[in-house]
């Protein structure tokens, strides 16, 4: 199993990053990836007494977009290269958010990515705390498969 956590500007990495290989079912099994971390994300809210994330679907499409680049470019931290960070992100898709935060993960051989992301994220602070942060209302959650199976996951949260 391979796991990458990043918060910040820091981030720890076991393995490799893959190349994106679209195959038939590919983005079905991403889109569910993403549903069952939503779902997950949300429980954790509840059982913390905070309301849920709304789904924003534009904010998904970010998601989705860093993950591919994340995997495709080869790199996996908070900010790309060439886009930069993701408050830069998400307002080049339109977004005009007040708050914003993200959560990436990578990781291969989990027979479950949604709950390992869930379980990783949990686990380390920073991301803990964009999990469990009040002023958020919003999340888009983006998945993109490796050739190898690899599963790159982008969340990203967002107040208006």
């Amino acid at each position: 199993m391979v796991l990458m956590f990043c918060f910040g500007t820091q981030f720890i990495r076991i393995g490799i990053i893959s190349l994106l290989l679209v195959l038939p079912g590919g983005a079905q099994r991403g889109q569910s990836v993403e549903q069952r971390i939503f779902q997950a994300i949300n429980q954790v809210r509840q059982e913390n007494k905070l309301p849920p994330l709304k789904w924003q679907a534009k904010i998904a499409e970010a998601a989705r977009s860093h993950s591919r680049r994340m995997t495709t470019k080869r790199f996996f931290s908070h900010e790309d290269p060439e886009l930069g960070g993701p408050g830069n992100r998400l307002s080049a898709v339109g977004i005009a958010w007040r708050l914003c935060g993200e959560n990436i993960f990578e990781e291969y051989g989990e027979t479950d990515p949604a709950r390992a992301a869930v379980r990783g994220w949990m686990q380390s602070s920073g991301h803990r705390r964009n999990i469990l942060t009040r002023g958020f209302t919003d999340t888009g959650i983006g998945v993109a498969m490796g050739h190898d199976g690899a599963y790159t996951i982008t969340q990203m949260f967002a107040a208006f």
